[in-house]
């Protein structure tokens, strides 16, 4: 195969359940000859090797397996994706979400018909049970473009520049579920983003992944993300303990600590106006769901007795 025009990152791991499937379906893909999947390979098993290399031997150059005998942070994960790629552009693609035959085809397209658009997102369904592909429909067409920086907007099949990295920096690695969320907001800093009508693809929440499954760190690494671009009016307070154990305001690459003022323009300024904006009515609109939160408890907790 030629310089693949894309690259995915694709982290994996504790995925035997879903690979069979996604490898299955990536030849499907319409841009598949100048696509390049980077899996990032934890903790394999045997069988998963024996698909992949099987894989590898009937479709050659067209994934790039690095092998990793143990299991690191996502954030480790996909920033080794990055350094893997040879795309242009990069996009996401999770072994154990399903994307359309023509979703990454789309997207370049997209970016190529718009010079000056680096970001392109669309909308998905979300479901219940793998290999589903009828779920709930996302669609972010009616979301203001001021939410790209606030809100998850890109959703899990997002493609972008990997020129744009050099300003936004890579994925945080101190973050073990929010790392998506992180960098998709600093991007929307930097990158102009284009929202297509394509459906991307089916996004899997069964309640097992790092950011669903009922132990997960979302709560707190989202409070975490929050308070780092002063989405104040958003946060759940009741995390905010757990949270301050992160560096709020720097980013781990690797060794180094970079600081998030390095990555976003005028970030000072756009804390101090955020706060004077929305800290006071993000903390009373919690102080509100709480009341309401133990009043709904005591409603349930009378309607038993009767």
């Amino acid at each position: 195969m030629k310089k693949p025009l894309v690259s995915t990152i694709t982290p994996c791991y504790n995925m035997k359940k879903y690979l069979k499937t996604f490898l299955a379906e990536l030849p499907n893909q319409t841009f598949f000859d100048s696509l390049e999947v980077i899996l990032d390979h934890n903790a394999p098993s045997e069988d998963e090797l024996v698909w992949v290399k099987q894989f590898q031997a009937d479709y050659p150059d067209h994934i790039r397996h690095m092998v990793i005998p143990h299991v690191d942070p996502i954030g480790i994960s996909m920033n080794r994706c990055i350094r893997e790629s040879s795309g242009d552009l990069l996009c996401i693609w999770n072994v154990d979400d399903l994307r359309t035959p023509e979703s990454i085809e789309a997207q370049v397209n997209a970016l190529k018909d718009n010079q000056s658009v680096d970001i392109i997102y669309g909308n998905y369904e979300v479901t219940n049970s793998f290999p589903s592909k009828k779920g709930k429909l996302v669609d972010h067409s009616q979301i203001p473009e001021s939410e790209l920086t606030r809100s998850m907007i890109l959703g899990p099949f997002f493609m972008f520049r990997k020129s744009l990295l050099f300003k936004s920096g890579k994925f945080d690695e101190q973050f073990k579920s929010g790392c998506d969320f992180d960098l998709a907001i600093r991007l929307a800093f930097h990158g102009k983003a284009k929202r297509i009508d394509e459906n991307l693809g089916y996004y899997l929440n069964e309640g097992l992944g790092a950011s669903t499954r009922k132990e997960s760190l979302q709560p707190v690494e989202l409070t975490a993300i929050e308070l780092r671009y002063g989405i104040y009016e958003k946060i759940d307070y009741s995390h905010l303990q757990k949270a301050l154990n992160y560096r709020i305001y720097e980013l781990l690459n690797g060794n180094a600590w970079i600081s998030i003022a390095n990555l976003i323009p005028r970030y000072s300024e756009m804390l101090e106006e955020n706060k004077n904006t929305y800290l006071e009515k993000g903390m009373n609109k919690f102080l509100r769901d709480m009341r309401m939160k133990k009043v709904c408890e005591f409603i349930s907790k009378f309607k038993q007795r009767l």
